[in-house]
């Protein structure tokens, strides 16, 4: 059933991304231990240097997920093996190019890097080891992009998660045994050879008949294939700035230490959208799917659905991080981010003007509260992917990311942070929710108001099942401390779940989660074009 199988994409995705999250959290302060602040300092540079090489596999990837999934869902096997070879021809190519870059930065990064003369050596061979990984991964990525296209996350987070598992133990092993960085580097590069190469087995077991070769490399797929990459890079591109923007204005026009509070605040709206887009991003293979099969109505129930229960997934969590964000930032961070004024200390803020500064809890609900509006519209973003219709969401992602820019510098100097802030909510609300959701409706013919209805109206209602008990616990009780607020949190959880499946749900869709459940846990079969 379609529906179990998008489900259990989904949970997979939760399981990697919780599961990830959380080795990444016990290995960090291991690796800071064995390998000591400085080398430490090197590893994460060299790897955040080498790891722009990788935004070009964010125009390809989604691509081949398209593709892959169109002529799959086709039955056309000999479509499929173009569609890779091609990819396979063209990732080729930028593995190729590279390679060559890591070359040039492996010889110049001492003239743009401050680093130890001591550590020279090893940086040159950490940055060459770390590029030929990047290099190798464009051309055998293509395997776990296929994986997306045949609409099995389930088998790529099985694997992501095993070689995330296996990592972190082959990483203390080596420091511990006195491998240093370069050993790391080593491993790490080990790590994704194993991963790319049980990708490669996985999909030939789900497409046996599949044949790969030059000959199946045609130009027209190549055109298709870089025509649909390009934009979506653009795109990759666009939120990249975005993410960026914030930070390099207020490191400009304020100072370094005044990111950390913004940063902070901007991290914790940022774990809400993660939560949305690992769900949400598994639905553009589908909407592929039901194009290619001309499901027109089965698109747009999935379209609303997706806006439905993003919002019943992120709402209650947006609302928490305003209601309770004092709470949450002097149980985590202390106090001195809760108050505006002196309390944020000479050490960590330049001096206090007495006007222009703001709590940190401020600039949580200023970030937070455009993205009830933006963040729904994921769901219609990955379908319009799904469909080839994405060329409008990336242009409005440029203006959206060039909006957010030409604010912010408007605004900094007058407002300082608050200035920033306001920079970033007008262009997210504005254009990455309402024309966005505008867009997606007249692009897929959907009516505008059944969307917003059923899609955004409806959950968000009963979103307020959260908010309610919420702000009366905040009124009443002010929960002090990680038990206190977890069980302010929970109980306000609780009460939202049980009005959002009574009556955020209607008895169709009730009756369909009690079918989808049990589905999880039974094997799943092979369908007769996966053999």
């Amino acid at each position: 059933m379609r529906s179990v199988r998008v489900l259990r994409n989904v949970v997979t995705n939760y399981l990697r991304f919780f599961l990830s999250g959380l080795v990444a959290f016990l290995l960090t302060p291991i690796l800071v231990h064995l390998l000591g602040d400085g080398d430490y300092g090197l590893w994460v540079t060299v790897f955040s240097l080498t790891g722009y090489f990788g935004l070009f596999d964010q125009g390809i990837r989604p691509s081949l997920v398209r593709y892959v999934s169109r002529d799959h869902a086709r039955g056309d096997h000999q479509g499929v093996a173009r569609t890779l070879s091609s990819a396979l021809g063209l990732n080729g190519g930028l593995g190729v190019l590279t390679a060559l870059l890591t070359l040039v930065a492996a010889a110049t990064f001492t003239r743009f890097l401050k680093i130890e003369p001591a550590q020279v050596e090893s940086a040159r061979t950490v940055i060459l080891i770390a590029g030929a990984s990047v290099a190798l991964g464009f051309p055998l990525g293509v395997f776990g992009a296929a994986l997306s296209g045949l609409q099995r996350y389930d088998i790529a987070n099985a694997i992501g998660i095993g070689i995330a598992l296996v990592r972190a133990f082959a990483f203390v092993g080596v420091l511990r045994a006195g491998g240093g960085l370069v050993g790391l580097a080593w491993a790490s590069l080990a790590m994704n050879l194993l991963g790319h190469s049980l990708s490669w087995v996985f999909v030939r077991r789900l497409l046996p008949r599949m044949r790969l070769g030059v000959g199946l490399v045609t130009r027209t797929h190549l055109a298709l294939i870089g025509s649909y990459s390009g934009f979506a890079f653009l795109g990759a591109l666009a939120n990249s700035i975005a993410l960026q923007t914030d930070a390099l204005v207020i490191s400009a026009f304020l100072g370094a230490a005044y990111v950390t509070p913004f940063a902070i605040a901007a991290g914790l709206v940022d774990n809400a959208r993660s939560l949305v887009f690992s769900a949400t991003w598994v639905l553009s293979p589908t909407a592929s799917e039901l194009e290619t099969r001309a499901e027109v109505d089965k698109l747009h129930a999935m379209v609303i659905a997706g806006a439905k229960y993003s919002v019943l997934v992120s709402w209650p969590v947006l609302w928490a991080i305003i209601v309770f964000g004092p709470n949450l930032l002097t149980a985590w961070v202390g106090g001195r981010f809760v108050e505006p004024g002196p309390s944020f200390g000479p050490a960590l803020m330049p001096p206090w003007d007495g006007h222009h500064w703001a709590s940190t809890s401020t600039l949580i609900t200023l970030l937070a509260a455009p993205t009830l509006v933006s963040l729904p519209q994921s769901a219609a973003v990955a379908v319009l992917f799904g469909v080839s219709r994405h060329k409008g969401v990336v242009g409005l992602s440029l203006l959206s990311a060039l909006i957010n820019l030409l604010l912010s510098l408007l605004w900094v100097k007058p407002l300082k942070l608050v200035g920033v802030a306001l920079g970033t909510a007008v262009p997210l609300a504005l254009v990455s929710g309402v024309v966005v959701a505008f867009y997606t409706c007249r692009t897929l013919e959907l009516p505008l108001a059944r969307y917003l209805r059923e899609g955004m109206l409806r959950p968000g209602l009963a979103s307020l099942a959260f908010l309610v008990p919420a702000l009366a616990v905040q009124a009443l009780w002010r929960p002090a401390g990680w038990w206190a607020l977890g069980a302010a949190v929970g109980g306000c959880w609780v009460v939202f779940a049980v009005v959002a499946w009574r009556w955020g749900a209607d008895a169709a869709e009730r009756q369909r989660w009690g079918a989808m459940v049990p589905g999880l846990f039974r094997p799943r079969v092979q369908t007769g074009a996966e053999r």
